[in-house]
């Protein structure tokens, strides 16, 4: 949704995904990154990019993938498989994703007398080629995140279609798109134009992705992967009018709540109607939309119409991770702001010190902590270090600067 940003000052640039990867916040690195490739870049900006995007979904990838290893060998499949396909759409490395294809593949039965690599082989023709069916899987692995009522239809496509569609999932953006320009007329269905537009929309080319996308809506007015895929589009264009008109007619009909709330959120907030924004967010919290990135938001919004007990009970629902005391830095944040908490996340801002040295962030919340404990000396030592760090993000460098000068007076 390119949330935080533009909303609060300080919009997408290469030097903040930089700091995102380098600072392991894979997912706020993922959101920048996506924002970042949404607008007109040339192909240099975009091959600066592209590693850094590769990056963080590889990491958000694998942590997902150890997590389904871990149900599996619980042998909750069920559970496996929901964090295996999401990470199976993270991914970017090419052995990280044959290890997830392989663990996502079906399990063996032990009443099988031929066990399913053996068949396979009998299936290959002699001489050179690749295995029989490689493709075949590879367009079922995919499809595992499609609605069910899709897949059949993908399954039975043209090869040329099929050969686009691989294309377009492995990254290689340029040959699918000259394969799907070559796919004839009467292929050319809501199928189609869904992911064409998509393939637009990750490219930047966000005009030509609206085109499509409408188009495949119009040809499927009941394609929800379409719909939302248009929404995204029109917000990244500022087409805020006919995006809040889809949304509440997708809410009308009762379909996917938690997404329309939370564009909804982010639709109203951009525009400064925090009031609305605050309405949504709320809606959204009914509906149980635990995404970190959307309860950010949502604590931005209370927190800009000083409803701070809404504004930490939404930070008090992100998963603190590895942090200190269970407390996740976006809550060891807003409680200094609130100036409560104080020896909780100076323990919470420490623990960041130690676990990313390369972030003076946490190093400048921590002198700031000092300083509001009224340790003064050790505040000012701290703000000494941390002042003039070219890794510090301009709006926190004019912070730190201002906070060091009243020190010094």
């Amino acid at each position: 949704m390119g949330l935080f940003g533009k909303l609060f000052g300080g919009g997408p640039s290469l030097d903040r995904l930089r700091r995102a990867v380098q600072q392991k916040r894979y997912a706020d690195a993922r959101i920048l990154a996506e924002e970042l490739l949404s607008q007109d870049l040339d192909e240099r900006e975009k091959q600066d990019i592209l590693p850094l995007a590769a990056e963080a979904g590889d990491q958000l990838a694998r942590m997902n993938f150890e997590e389904g290893l871990g149900f599996q060998r619980n042998g909750q499949f069920e559970q496996a498989m929901e964090y295996l396909q999401l990470a199976s759409e993270l991914v970017h490395s090419d052995s990280l994703r044959d290890e997830i294809s392989a663990a996502m593949g079906p399990q063996p039965d032990p009443t099988d007398a031929f066990p399913r690599e053996n068949a396979a082989t009998a299936d290959r023709t002699d001489g050179p080629g690749p295995a029989f069916g490689e493709d075949d899987l590879q367009l079922d692995l995919i499809l595992t995140s499609y609605p069910e009522e899709l897949r059949q239809r993908y399954e039975v496509k043209s090869p040329l279609f099929k050969k686009a569609f691989l294309q377009t999932h492995s990254g290689d953006d340029r040959a699918a798109l000259d394969s799907w320009l070559k796919v004839p007329d009467q292929e050319r269905d809501e199928l189609y134009f869904f992911e064409l537009g998509s393939l637009y929309g990750r490219s930047g080319a966000l005009t030509d992705a609206r085109t499509c996308l409408e188009e495949a809506v119009k040809k499927n007015p009941q394609m929800a992967l379409a719909i939302e895929a248009l929404v995204t589009i029109l917000l990244g264009l500022k087409e805020f009018e006919a995006a809040e008109k889809i949304l509440r007619s997708l809410l009308e009909e009762g379909m996917n709540p938690r997404f329309c709330h939370a564009q909804l959120t982010y639709l109203y907030a951009s525009q400064g109607e925090f009031e609305k924004a605050a309405r949504e967010a709320r809606l959204g919290l009914t509906v149980q939309n635990g995404d970190p990135a959307f309860l950010q938001l949502a604590a931005q919004v209370f927190e800009q119409l000083s409803a701070f007990d809404e504004a930490e009970t939404a930070l008090k629902r992100i998963p603190a991770g590895g942090c200190c005391g269970g407390i996740s830095l976006p809550l060891a944040e807003f409680w200094l702001r609130r100036n409560k908490e104080l020896g909780r996340i100076l323990d919470v801002f420490n623990a960041a010190c130690r676990e990313d040295p390369e972030n003076p962030r946490w190093q400048l919340r921590a002198a700031q902590t000092y300083l509001a404990r009224n340790w003064r000396k050790d505040a000012l030592k701290l703000f000494r270090k941390v002042v003039g760090d070219p890794r510090l993000d301009p709006d926190l460098a004019e912070e730190a600067a201002r906070q060091l000068a009243l020190l010094q007076e």
